[in-house]
């Protein structure tokens, strides 16, 4: 994930031409140089950024609540997160009623 936002910032500090390349002086004549897809690049890396920082998908980084689900497969309980789907002290569980309707299967 760090590599990828490396890697976005980077792009972000370059400039685009008309046919998409990145900008280079020694390669290009001035008149190449697009601001249009230039501060669309910069405005597709916020969104990333942003989208990147947020969880991926919009979801939370921490939970702030907790539900109970069972594992068919050894027969146990467990405690996870509802926002990020982690697993979770039993603690944070204690007082809900055990039942498996968040994570079937």
């Amino acid at each position: 994930m760090k590599k990828l936002f490396i890697c976005l910032c980077v792009l972000t500090l370059a400039a685009c031409t008309d046919d998409g390349e990145i900008y280079d002086s020694k390669k290009h004549k001035k008149s190449d140089f697009s601001a249009e897809k230039t501060v669309g690049l910069l405005a597709a890396t916020a969104i990333l950024a942003a989208a990147a920082n947020n969880n991926y998908y919009g979801g939370s980084t921490t939970d702030y609540d907790w539900d109970w689900d069972y594992q068919p497969a050894n027969g146990r309980w467990v405690c996870r997160g509802i926002q990020t789907g982690q697993y979770a002290e039993l603690e944070n569980c204690a007082y809900d009623m055990m039942d498996d309707d968040r994570w079937p299967g």
